[in-house]
């Protein structure tokens, strides 16, 4: 029950764009805002290792790792892409919400993928919100 607050808590905190009135303000919010979608990432990549481990064993589950390694090399090196094409103060920004954009989408594929059944048996977590993500909010 504690998880499932914390991911209610998190995706209501992340509604909406930053406020401030200078950039170095916009970086704190969204600075914090990329910490808590690690967070809730963390949650959900942790509660699907331990089903994968589960039901599927430990090779499943290396390659489960595995990947999540290599998506988190792919997130720095876009991200940082995003970062180097924009001189200024704005590069930071830019960087910050591309980490949070695809961290969001990264637990909404693990939630997919890992943590729902083909059947009607419920998640083991609530869908994270992914549509605030695609429509840019």
């Amino acid at each position: 029950m504690l998880g499932l607050l914390l991911v209610v808590a998190a995706a209501a905190s992340n509604a909406g764009p930053c406020p401030g009135g200078n950039t170095l303000e916009m970086n704190a919010c969204l600075n914090a805002r990329l910490k808590r979608s690690d967070a809730t990432l963390n949650h959900y990549y942790q509660t699907a290792l331990k089903r994968i481990t589960t039901e599927n064993g430990s090779k499943t589950a290396q390659e489960f790792i595995k990947a999540e390694r290599s998506w988190i090399a792919y997130r720095d090196s876009e991200c940082a892409s995003a970062f180097d094409r924009y001189e200024g103060t704005i590069r930071e920004s830019v960087a910050l919400d591309c980490s949070i954009r695809l961290t969001r989408l990264r637990t909404y594929s693990i939630w997919r993928d890992w943590l729902t059944y083909p059947d009607s048996t419920p998640p083991l977590l609530p869908r994270p919100d992914v549509e605030s993500v695609l429509s840019g909010r």
